[in-house]
């Protein structure tokens, strides 16, 4: 099974660099921040962290695989279920990270109102 994780580890990081350098190329800026931060808190993506980032979660997946397999009746059914429940986990992140459009919306309904001086568009003064 470490045979396995590992040469599967091995070549989705190859893959995901591929297709980031893909996505570079045709002139996206890759940046990550925060969840719940600001802008200021984005950083750039640079070559190599999708990589790294994949491994680290395939050590924690390949981890979770073995412990699942020693320890379940039906690892096929436990493994499927866990997997599935850390992805709809992991898609939060996105959705509430900085400086993207849904983060932005979603940290924008979290705020109160503007309490300040409020904008009127020129023309007579409302009533």
């Amino acid at each position: 099974m470490l045979r396995t994780n590992l040469v599967a580890t091995v070549l989705a990081a190859a893959a995901t660099e591929a297709f980031t350098a893909l996505v570079r190329a045709a002139g996206v800026h890759l940046a990550v921040g925060d969840p719940g931060g600001s802008a200021s808190s984005v950083v750039p993506v640079n070559f190599g962290a999708c990589a790294i980032a994949l491994a680290m979660v395939m050590v924690l997946g390949i981890g979770l695989a073995a412990l699942i397999n020693r320890r379940s009746s039906r690892p096929a059914r436990a493994y499927t279920i866990a997997t599935s429940a850390l992805v709809l986990v992991s898609l939060a992140a996105p959705l509430i990270a900085a400086a993207t459009s849904t983060g932005d919306q979603a940290h924008a309904r979290r705020r109160p109102p503007h309490r300040g001086r409020r904008h009127h568009p020129p023309g007579p003064p409302p009533p």
